[in-house]
């Protein structure tokens, strides 16, 4: 791949990202946690991204704006939990994103 082909690559990365609410690396540690499990609670996305209480609603309110997610209450027996589940947008994004970086690494071979 010459060099301004992966510049090329680059910047469309650098755009999906934007365009989807994903210019900080909390927003795509969470997409991509949630990409990884589907559907978690949030304390269990507490607990896997470290976060607290406050930037992690913060954040998940911006995804669940851009559609990335869905973020819902949900009765257990331990009571009311809400529940985060990635979208079949959120899931094509992240995906898009690997595919765009699996082509930079293959056309390197």
């Amino acid at each position: 791949m010459s060099d301004e082909r992966k510049v090329q690559t680059l910047k469309e990365i650098m755009d999906l990202l934007k365009e989807n609410a994903l210019t900080t690396s909390i927003r795509l540690s969470i997409l991509l946690t949630l990409y990884i499990y589907a559907k978690v609670t949030f304390s269990e996305l507490l607990a896997y991204t470290s976060l607290k209480k406050n930037t992690l609603y913060v954040n998940l309110q911006v995804l669940a704006d851009n559609g990335l997610i869905k973020y819902k209450k949900a009765f257990s027996l331990k009571g009311v939990i809400s529940v985060v589940e990635i979208t079949p947008k959120g899931r094509e994004v992240v995906e898009k994103l690997f595919e765009m970086i699996e082509n930079i690494k293959e056309e390197e071979k």
